[in-house]
């Protein structure tokens, strides 16, 4: 069992950064996507899930550690109180760890970090470099796509290696470029891996000051505004704008679209509306042409009605009856079994327009006489 208590003394790290620090010795040994999560998890205050995924990583993989390594990570799951025996499972080795891994500079491996990292680095505080290689050989048990792009970050005093490292790889991330970070402090023993990788690696971004942001970005002066004076315009008679401005007069008027109304044409006439009235004769001229339009099989049915005089059963069935003769119609026989009901229907229509027709001419006789019989009396005098 680790005795987490008897290690060394925490030598003023923080809990976040020494678990930083043991990430870049663990560096090229574990899973390059264990080590990028491990880092995010830090930056984000998780400490107690970073340190419980790096150990998982080490016990799950096999992958051999130092003893001065466990005590730390035991330490580490101890003040993040998470479980300390974890660190037992770990597989001790003391031999030196052999670094085995290539790492090339060629083919442009700083290519658009740069401008990548621009505006990043202009906030950052103390980031003194940036490199950048590609590294040829896979990194542990379940290695990513190769070559991998590895970038390398040299912060001063003033720098928070966590925080540099998660703005630095979401940076890179966002512009596309797929790469593993690994930011180191002052007071940090480099491995034999980083030793490798900054031998090979390739300038991106480099400035000789503790700070970045004073040496990269610099303010242009404020241009000083420019002051319009208005000149006074000779008063008119009856306008109470006696002062204008000189832009006013001189600046051209900004042409303006003409207006082209929109003519709808007038909405159709509605019909004329009809009377009453004309409705009504309207209706009783269609009937009376329906009904004295008759078929010969119809007539032969009405002069058989009107068998006592056949002369006038041929006015009645033509519809033109004298002038001043009252025709007597005689009654209906609806009951005849040789008439259909279309018949027996036709038969009423002429009956009732006729009988029409004989009130109409009585009542016109009935007036004309009146009218003789007041011009008699008017023309008679006393003798």
């Amino acid at each position: 069992m680790v005795e987490v208590h008897d290690g060394p003394p925490m030598d003023g790290f923080s809990v976040p950064l020494r678990l930083h620090n043991l990430l870049l010795a663990l560096a090229g040994r574990i899973d390059d996507s264990a080590l990028t999560e491990a880092r995010e998890l830090i930056a984000r205050a998780h400490i107690d899930e970073a340190v419980e995924l790096t150990t998982g990583t080490l016990i799950a993989g096999r992958i051999p550690v130092s003893s001065a390594e466990q005590r730390e990570l035991a330490l580490v799951l101890e003040m993040s109180r998470s479980d300390a025996t974890l660190a037992n499972d770990l597989l001790v080795d003391e031999a030196e760890p052999v670094n085995t891994h290539r790492f090339s500079g060629e083919n442009s491996p700083e290519f658009g970090i740069a401008e990548a990292l621009d505006r990043t680095l202009q906030v950052l505080p103390d980031v003194r470099s940036v490199h950048a290689v590609w590294r040829n050989t896979p990194a542990g048990s379940v290695p990513g796509a190769l070559p991998q792009r590895v970038v390398l970050v040299e912060l001063g005093p003033e720098g928070n290696p966590p925080a540099v490292a998660f703005r630095v790889d979401t940076a890179l991330r966002r512009a596309g470029i797929h790469s593993v970070v690994e930011v180191s402090g002052p007071g940090v023993a480099h491995s034999e891996y980083h030793q490798a990788a900054s031998a090979a690696a390739s300038p991106a971004w480099v400035t000789g000051s503790t700070t970045s942001s004073t040496s990269v970005y610099r303010p242009e002066p404020a241009k000083p505004p420019v002051t319009v004076k208005a000149e006074p315009v000779a008063e008119s008679s009856g306008s109470r704008h006696s002062i204008r401005s000189s832009t006013a007069t001189t600046t051209p008027p900004e042409p303006v679209a003409p207006v082209v109304p929109i003519v709808s044409p007038p909405p159709a006439p509605e019909p004329p509306r009809q009377s009453r009235a004309e409705r009504s004769s309207d209706r009783s001229e269609t009937r009376a042409e329906r009904t004295a339009d008759l078929t010969p099989a119809e007539v032969a049915q009405l002069r058989q009605a009107l068998a006592e005089d056949p002369e006038k059963g041929r006015e009645i069935a033509a519809g033109k009856p004298s002038m001043h003769e009252v025709v007597e119609l005689p009654a209906l026989d609806l009951d005849d079994p040789s008439l259909s009901e279309r018949d027996r229907a036709l038969l009423r229509e002429l009956h009732a327009e006729l009988a029409e027709r004989e009130r109409a001419e009585a009542a016109k006789m009935r007036l004309n006489g009146a009218s003789r019989s007041g011009g008699d009396q008017r023309g008679w005098t006393a003798p």
